[in-house]
């Protein structure tokens, strides 16, 4: 059998870092773990015609990235993570033959990126560093007003810069969010919140579908 391909499309670019944790959750799926994976980001900012809506994003992206499986990111925000796998639903309706599974942080991506001390502490540019992070329990990750700028606040306090040195870590702050993802090793700790067991749950169901009418 051929290595499984995903494409995953997201709110925004800066969302791509959540092919570092769809490629863990891969890795601990037998029969994915045995065939390999290939995994594809569709990027359609630098199309001369970009698409309208999510359901045609979605279209755009399976016929530029052909795959098994299309991973389809939304974060909850203020909505629950029921009303925002609805509207992925309904953007995927039409395209035939399409697997495909929702990607729903609640509240948004970055909230599944705060469970690693070292990690932020490396990507800020300090690991030695021992200022005092505030980094909240995993038990209100889900809770957060704001996890993108809870992230990015940490990301500047470990990095203990100031003048020109913090402004210039402000500018580079998106890929160092990028960089956080790619330094965790590990995310278990993220079983125990409800919206990230749900994802695991429905990645776990199409991926065994897919491999197992593969073999």
């Amino acid at each position: 059998m051929s290595p499984v391909r995903y494409t995953l499309i997201t709110d925004g670019p800066s969302d791509r870092c959540l092919r570092r944790i769809i490629n863990w959750v891969l890795e601990a799926i037998p029969g994915v773990a045995s065939v390999g994976f290939v995994d594809q980001f569709a990027d359609v900012r630098e199309l001369s015609e970009r698409p309208h809506g999510r359901g045609q994003k979605a279209k755009l992206a399976v016929k530029l990235f052909p795959c098994d499986v299309l991973f389809v990111h939304r974060d909850a925000e203020r909505a629950s993570r029921a009303t925002r796998v609805d509207e992925i639903i309904q953007a995927v309706q039409g395209i035939a033959l399409l697997r495909y599974v929702p990607v729903v942080p609640v509240r948004m991506t970055e909230a599944w990126l705060l469970i690693d001390e070292r990690a932020i502490r490396v990507a800020a540019g300090n690991p030695n560093g021992h200022v005092a992070l505030d980094i909240p329990p995993v038990g209100r990750l889900e809770s957060l007003p704001d996890p993108k700028e809870t992230l990015r606040r940490l990301l500047l306090t470990a990095s203990e810069l100031s003048g020109r040195r913090r402004e210039k870590l402000k500018r580079d702050l998106p890929s160092r969010v990028q960089r956080v993802a790619d330094l965790i090793a590990d995310f278990d700790l993220l079983r125990h919140l409800s919206a990230f067991s749900a994802f695991e749950s429905d990645t776990a169901r199409v991926l065994t579908e897919i491999t197992s009418q593969n073999q």
